[in-house]
């Protein structure tokens, strides 16, 4: 079984972009989820929800972004 370790310090950071998009948009549910390859690096993808809109990114600036967009359209 492969276990993939995160640092202390990546795995806060992730942390503290996830916490401040929560207080920064508190209508909105998020989450995220891991892309694995078997020959290239992990990456994480962001995501929201609210009122059966769905959105995703791969940065919380660029899911940040897109959230100020649904917020205002």
């Amino acid at each position: 079984m492969y276990t993939r370790l995160v640092s202390d310090e990546l795995a806060h950071d992730m942390e503290d972009d996830l916490a401040k998009l929560r207080r920064d948009h508190p209508a909105w549910k998020f989450g995220s989820v891991w892309a694995t390859a078997a020959s290239g690096p992990d990456a994480r993808r962001l995501w929201a929800s609210r009122d059966g809109v769905l959105l995703s990114a791969w940065t919380a600036a660029e899911l940040a972004r897109d959230i100020s967009r649904e917020d205002q359209a």
